[in-house]
């Protein structure tokens, strides 16, 4: 996605052919002005241009077309998703230049918008991090209503991704307050926005809030685009549902799985997150019918999908105490976990099976699964995630009588936390 200037064209051209600059100019244009040209100080008008593009044999077309049009033209390219995927990040950056270095501002604003999303999907955090105090600068530039709903609203989305929960709220109290609902896009926008904000107090663990918010972006959910996107809404306001005991629950849990019945995989974890909903009000029955059920119908397909799912419905078993059930399902999650040759799913399944092994007394054949997992982690694990592991192993080894064992990982995770801080 090449940029150049009419002037930059006419003197890659003319050197390529080999010609002067008085060969070029003969007795139609000064030499001077033909330098100004060149060199972008200077505009050509439309006949010199057309007397060029005959004497360089140019595309006469191509020739007019300015840095403003082209970055218009790779805009369109790149919003359409037909340029080269594998550079895509390399050609938004480099139309964002230039449409900085020329002050076209709008557009400018238009492609770090792309830049900054396309950053977010990626999970390129680092990334982000380098390109906010430019796009603000560029929103100042231009931070009329349309744009400012654009702002806030990715600013808001970073922040949710980030898990700064009342940070992401404040954008989107003011995007809620801007917002005009008098049309369809307007009230789809206005529903998701309510979406995120609800699942923002979720996270902070106030389903009063969350509630509310829910109820409004529910209000508007035939405006949503697709059925995936109107099952989200209703999913997560059927869990603040169940959590609140509101009258609601069962009619949003059943038009949830409306909503998502041509899509298994996203029914199946639905139902794990249902599950662990009935867990919190102390419905463990339900809780784990609705999470083998989830298991029962989750596509085997995608082995490593099924796998993490197994393991987040352990951990869901294992936290409410349903230690013979998690034990049942730790098995096969460790063995499939192996056939995927991914360390992360690996470390995981060892690790559950490990803890309940604990759980269940047998603290011997817990140490093996518990050093398993340990070796897994340090190939990849956080300090943080380091630190508590160490904690785990020091618990473990106090229980089976290991004074000196527990006393090595104790001072290792008290290590590492030293170094965290």
């Amino acid at each position: 996605m090449e940029i150049l200037s009419t002037g930059e064209k006419i003197k890659r051209a003319r050197i390529y052919k080999g010609i002067t600059l008085k060969d070029l100019c003969e007795d139609k244009i000064s030499i001077s002005k033909m330098s100004c040209i060149e060199n972008g100080k200077v505009k050509a008008d439309k006949e010199i241009v057309q007397f060029i593009a005959n004497k360089i044999e140019l595309d006469y077309d191509y020739l007019i077309q300015d840095v403003y049009e082209q970055i218009v033209e790779n805009l369109a390219t790149i919003k359409a998703g037909k340029g080269n995927s594998e550079n895509i990040e390399e050609d938004i950056k480099h139309n964002l230049y230039y449409a900085v270095e020329y002050e076209y501002y709008e557009l400018a604003f238009d492609l770090i918008h792309i830049l900054f999303s396309y950053y977010l999907e990626e999970q390129k955090y680092e990334k982000v991090q380098l390109i906010i105090s430019q796009y603000y600068d560029l929103y100042q530039k231009n931070n009329k209503d349309e744009n400012t709903i654009v702002y806030y609203n990715d600013m808001a989305k970073y922040l949710l991704q980030n898990e700064e929960y009342s940070e992401a709220i404040a954008y989107y109290v003011r995007l809620r307050e801007i917002i005009d609902i008098e049309d369809s896009t307007g009230k789809e926008l206005f529903s998701t926005v309510a979406y995120n904000e609800g699942i923002c107090y979720c996270r902070l663990h106030n389903d009063i809030k969350a509630y509310d918010l829910l109820k409004e972006s529910i209000r508007y959910e035939d405006y949503l685009q697709g059925d995936i996107n109107k099952g989200k809404v209703c999913q997560a306001y059927a869990m603040v549902c169940i959590r609140l005991g509101a009258e609601d629950a069962q009619k949003y849990v059943k038009k949830t799985y409306e909503y998502q019945k041509s899509n298994p995989m996203i029914v199946a974890s639905a139902k794990g997150e249902y599950g662990k909903a009935y867990f919190e009000v102390g419905q463990n029955d339900k809780a784990v019918e609705e999470i083998l059920e989830g298991i029962k119908m989750f596509p085997r397909h995608n082995k490593e999908k099924y796998v993490q799912f197994l393991n987040e419905s352990i951990e869901t078993l294992y936290k409410y105490k349903e230690y013979d059930r998690a034990y049942d399902l730790a098995g096969q999650a460790l063995d499939l976990a192996i056939e995927t040759g991914e360390i992360k799913l690996i470390e995981k399944s060892y690790y559950f099976k490990g803890s309940i092994l604990q759980r269940k007394g047998n603290f011997r054949e817990a140490e093996m699964y518990m050093n398993l997992a340990l070796d897994s982690l340090l190939k990849f694990g956080t300090k943080e995630e380091r630190r508590r592991r160490y904690m785990d192993m020091a618990s473990m080894y106090y229980n089976l009588g290991d004074v000196k064992d527990s006393l090595k990982y104790f001072s290792l995770a008290m290590t590492k936390e030293k170094n965290i801080l």
